[in-house]
């Protein structure tokens, strides 16, 4: 009885279909579609009526719950981008380079494109702000304390690995008792020339002029050796925005020498002139994690943040030798903040990788 009840819906539901079709050709897809949709499926159970009926009723919602079941289970089962599985993945996949380093040794594995650290530009924060705007201040008290924390922690870091630029820091934990030690790693941006940080300074000043001097010449050779990929290409399209037949004419005018650079600064005495080049925060992170150090210098990489306070003139002149806008030629004092990098296991020299605004 169950079995000529179905077959009945099923014989009625055809002709009405095929009617539908006939009728309105161009609606055969549309009423196909729709008929697919309200369609019960053939029931093959041998149950009684009650239940026949129950499963041509819920037969099409059980199909669409599962469906939905299986997409939450899947969603679940697929890690976060940030989740813990995910990154301890990708700390395997890195002990995994580390272990098979060797095999390649004619690839760097490790020099990698890195993002700029976290390196800080100090706010200002006079005493008179205390009592104009007591909230600010203490904000940028606390901005500068953070700073300092970070800039001596790495300052440790360096000096641990040996990486200061041509300074024989023989460094020892013992050190760390000793009033001087911290003296120099609390003080980056001193100017004495006793400083771990000394000769690093005087690199970043002499490469700041030879960036400004190929930039004048288009000596894109110099810039490419002085700079990293990425703000050599920055310093490219100022490059190529310059007029064909102009002649550029850079340089600074204000001391840059030693007598200029390395300084003593006393506590109510302030600096004679400007210091030119000041290290004003910096950050050491160790990338090259491989078992083997490596073959030369150490494994840090490390971003110095330096303030270059000098006077400029920049003369433009035509084919003809004539001046362009001789006002502009006039000379004017120039602030910048630009990060330097040195890769410790790279024989090279500092190189400027970005450029940071107040």
């Amino acid at each position: 009885m169950v079995m000529a009840t179905v077959k009945v819906a099923r014989v009625s539901f055809g002709s009405q279909l095929k009617k539908s079709c006939l009728l309105s050709p161009q609606r055969s897809f549309s009423a196909l579609k729709s008929a697919t949709r309200t369609a019960p499926p053939p029931s093959t159970s041998k149950a009684s009526t009650t239940s026949g009926q129950a499963s041509a009723t819920t037969s099409s919602g059980v199909p669409r719950k599962s469906a939905i079941k299986n997409e939450k289970k899947a969603k679940k089962a697929l890690p976060a981008p940030d989740s813990t599985e995910t990154q301890l993945k990708q700390i395997e996949g890195m002990m995994s380079m580390a272990n098979t380093s060797n095999l390649f040794p004619t690839m760097d594995m490790w020099g990698t494109k890195l993002v700029t650290l976290d390196v800080e530009i100090p706010r200002d924060a006079p005493l008179r702000m205390l009592f104009s705007n007591p909230g600010a201040f203490w904000h940028a008290k606390q901005h500068n304390f953070s700073n300092w924390l970070k800039n001596t922690f790495s300052m440790y870091t360096i000096a641990k690995a040996r990486a200061f630029t041509e300074v024989d820091c023989d460094f020892r934990f013992s050190h760390l008792f000793l009033p001087r030690t911290w003296r120099q790693l609390g003080n980056v941006t001193s100017h004495s020339s006793t400083s771990w940080l000394a000769p690093m300074r005087r690199t970043a000043m002499d490469n700041y002029l030879a960036i400004g001097r190929a930039i004048a010449d288009k000596d894109e050779a110099t810039l490419k050796a002085l700079t990293t990929s990425d703000h050599a290409t920055k310093v490219n399209k100022i490059l190529r925005t310059r007029k064909p037949g102009q002649v550029w004419q850079w340089k600074v005018i204000s001391d840059v020498s030693d007598k200029a650079l390395f300084q003593k600064k006393s506590l109510f005495r302030p600096l004679a002139t400007s210091p030119g080049a000041t290290i004003v925060s910096i950050r050491s992170g160790e990338v090259y994690i491989a078992k083997e150090p490596p073959k030369r210098g150490n494994r840090l990489v490390i971003h110095a943040l330096v303030k270059f306070e000098t006077t400029q003139e920049l003369k433009v002149f035509t084919k003809q030798g004539q001046r362009v806008d001789a006002n502009s030629a006039e000379p004017h004092p120039v602030v910048e903040y630009l990060v330097l990098e040195k890769v410790g296991w790279y024989d090279n020299t500092w190189q400027v990788r970005d450029q940071i605004y107040k």
